[in-house]
């Protein structure tokens, strides 16, 4: 978890300060308050504190979601937990819930204090090109974990509605309609956007050549993280080898087929050394995961509803001509 200038400790707001120190953390002494990086939706903010009785500073992260539009279902703070809690189960290494404020009652925002994980974000470590060797033990270890993730099984496919993550059998999902959802992502785009009329219809004629083959995977009810990619990744070397710390970040989770999250992971695998890409199908074949003869296009073409969201709804310039990248080579592959 990368961290930045430390503003003073007086910055939390008063409700925030007292549910900490009275409630989630009984009686400790705050002694820095620090924003991380957390996405486009919520809050993050590492934690030092010293804990009654204890020999030294502790850090913890408190996350506070915020309110904000979004194409795809969000699970509530209350559903997270639980969703960490059936991910643990299954030895997938999440962060631990010390406390939580699931509707934002006394902080005014639904809020999650977890303890921090030292590790560093899979982004980073790919970025540094890794030599062939330890790109392909990385590739291993998140392959594994993502069969783990896969491994935990739901009653029916869909969205979450709430923590007993049974999703509603008729509920209706935005995966549903690959097509119609990009015709809507189109359609709600800025009209001054960056994304060509060439790009948009290559879009779109890329959703309905692939809309079809979806049609095999419509019956899959495997835990999905929904934005399993490197930066929502921490990894470690644990006894010289390599291993994977933490899986973040999960408020996009849902009950589908586990080949969302390998689309998600490979999208800019051109980008990864090709180690890694190699290593992530056989640590995920060896962990048990599924692929299918098909799997790269069947994969690719899931990732098509996080590719549209992004192109039409960018978060910063460097990443929509990345993601457009991506849309370009698989128009040019035909697939």
């Amino acid at each position: 978890m990368t961290r930045r200038h430390s503003p003073p400790v007086g910055l939390l707001d008063p409700a925030t300060r007292t549910w900490l120190t009275r409630h989630a953390l009984p009686g400790a002494l705050l002694h820095g308050v620090d924003p991380l990086p957390g996405g486009f939706t919520n809050d993050m903010t590492l934690l030092t504190a010293r804990l009654p009785g204890a020999a030294g500073p502790e850090r913890f992260v408190l996350r506070r979601h915020r309110s904000s539009p979004s194409r795809f279902p969000r699970n509530t703070c209350a559903v997270e937990i639980a969703v960490l809690g059936r991910a643990a189960a299954r030895a997938v290494p999440v962060t631990a819930v010390v406390a939580a404020d699931p509707q934002g009652r006394t902080t005014g925002r639904p809020a999650l204090l977890y303890r921090y994980v030292d590790g560093s974000p899979l982004s980073e470590v790919l970025a540094d090109r890794p030599p062939r060797g330890e790109a392909r033990a990385l590739g291993r270890a998140v392959g594994a974990v993502l069969a783990r993730i896969g491994r935990v099984g739901l009653p029916h496919p869909g969205p979450f509605g709430d923590p007993s993550l049974v999703p509603a059998p008729d509920g209706a999902s935005p995966l549903d309609d690959l097509a119609g959802f990009v015709d809507r992502c189109l359609v709600t785009a800025a009209v001054d956007g960056p994304l060509s009329g060439t790009d948009s219809a290559a879009l779109r004629a890329l959703a309905r050549r692939g809309a079809g083959a979806l049609a095999a995977l419509a019956g899959e009810r495997r835990l999905v993280h929904g934005d399993f990619n490197p930066k929502n990744v921490l990894v470690h070397r644990r006894a010289g080898q390599w291993a994977v710390a933490a899986v973040l970040d999960w408020e996009l989770s849902f009950s589908g087929s586990p080949l969302f999250d390998v689309g998600n992971m490979l999208r800019f695998a051109h980008e990864y050394p090709p180690a890694f890409t190699t290593g992530f199908v056989d640590g995920f074949r060896g962990g048990s995961g599924r692929l299918p003869d098909n799997w790269p296009r069947l994969s690719r073409t899931l990732d098509l509803f996080a590719l549209a969201d992004i192109l039409t709804a960018p978060p910063d310039p460097a990443y929509f001509a990345r993601a457009r990248t991506v849309l370009r080579r698989s128009a040019a592959d035909g697939h």
